[in-house]
């Protein structure tokens, strides 16, 4: 079973520091969510384990493997990224767009196998895009554009799933519904990590939370022992009281 562990990541913006010494892991199984406010370094961090961009230190292995050494295709079998930012270069059809999740499976637009165009199908049905398939990207809401986006890193079918910030632009229904989706996944032996600002769906969702502030992970652990009301004063400068999974936030510190 595909797993990504990171170890002592330093990650530097000339002589700015972003990630200090982060060290996590990701297993099959797993529900984990990344908090922290802006500028905590979430993004920074899932950017540089996956070799998009440059470490100063420390290292990121997949299956044993270092990220570094790993071609595009080849990371792309194993995990499936859904970036914070999300451009489109040209007005393509929703289902086109859902398609390019195929391509670490050597698939290409008009030339998908049965068992590619099973993926498509059952992407676009799980993320409610039927009745706008054919319709040109650039034409969608905020809303749907997320969506279609999910759509295509599920089309994936990799074992592992980062999504940074999946259910941003996203009305409740549907941000129940994609988080559904991922625990499903997740039930069925996939590992995914994702950045929500949610933190109460994050508490109802994940099986365990990394709290990063600062550039530095903090905290790493399940719900019930790293949700916190001092946690949230520590790290977001926020009072709250805090019965189960249900916080009330009650204003800045």
């Amino acid at each position: 079973m595909t797993s990504l562990k990171i170890s002592d990541l330093t990650l530097r913006a000339k002589q700015t520091l972003l990630v200090d010494r982060a060290s996590t892991h990701l297993n099959a199984g797993e529900l984990v969510v990344l908090l922290g406010p802006n500028g905590a370094g979430k993004t920074s961090l899932i950017r540089g384990a996956l070799g998009l961009i440059k470490t100063e230190a420390g290292t990121s292995e997949l299956d044993g493997h270092a990220v570094s050494s790993m071609s595009p295709t080849e990371r792309a079998q194993k995990v499936s990224y859904l970036p914070q930012i999300r451009p489109l270069a040209w007005p393509n059809r929703v289902r086109d767009v859902v398609a390019l999740g195929r391509y670490s499976h050597g698939a290409t637009v008009g030339r998908l196998s049965d068992e590619d165009q099973t993926a498509v199908d059952s992407a676009i049905s799980a993320c409610d895009l039927t009745q706008l398939q054919d319709r040109s990207a650039d034409t969608l809401s905020g809303g749907e554009l997320a969506r279609m986006h999910c759509a295509r890193a599920f089309a994936a079918n990799a074992p592992l799933l980062i999504a940074d910030e999946p259910i941003a632009a996203l009305d409740p229904r549907h941000q129940f519904r994609i988080l559904d989706l991922i625990k499903s996944y997740v039930d069925q032996g996939g590992g995914a990590l994702l950045v929500l600002h949610d933190i109460e769906l994050a508490a109802r969702f994940a099986s365990r939370l990394i709290w990063m502030k600062d550039g530095r992970i903090i905290a790493d652990g399940p719900v019930h022992e790293t949700l916190t009301a001092e946690r949230l004063a520590e790290v977001y400068g926020v009072s709250a009281t805090i019965s189960d999974t249900r916080i009330i936030m009650e204003g800045a510190l």
